[in-house]
């Protein structure tokens, strides 16, 4: 988990470097966690608990974090179903996704990895 963070942080200096922007580094350095917790208090409250937020993304000439809206079950990230943006500076939810483009995402996600969606169910039952 810290090694990723670590990563994480790297890639973003690089990205803030060739962006020029050296000034806005610490402001958003530490904002894609909470730029994640953002979305998925967003998902649990407004979308449901089968979609959690993945991995952000920051587009530093925007000041977004983007982050990709997934799909899961108990032991397997079924896919992608869309995205959210997040001010990497405010924290504040500036778009996403519409929900029933959600909802038609992981239907279809669901059809196409249904073996693997119930192979996950049964390797979680059995603990």
């Amino acid at each position: 988990m810290c090694a990723g963070l670590i990563e994480a942080l790297v890639v973003i200096i690089i990205n803030v470097k060739r962006e020029g922007d050296l000034k806005s580094i610490g402001k958003m350095a530490v904002t894609a966690q909470l730029a994640r917790a953002r979305v998925n208090r967003f998902l649990l409250s407004e979308i449901g608990s089968q979609f959690c937020a993945g991995d952000p993304e920051l587009d530093a000439l925007n000041e977004i974090w983007r982050v990709p809206i997934l799909l899961v079950t108990p032991a397997l990230i079924v896919g992608q179903v869309g995205e959210a943006a997040v001010h990497s500076v405010t924290r504040v939810l500036q778009s996403f996704t519409p929900i029933l483009e959600i909802h038609a995402s992981a239907e279809k996600l669901r059809k196409r990895r249904n073996a693997a969606i119930k192979s996950a169910f049964l390797q979680a039952r059995k603990g």
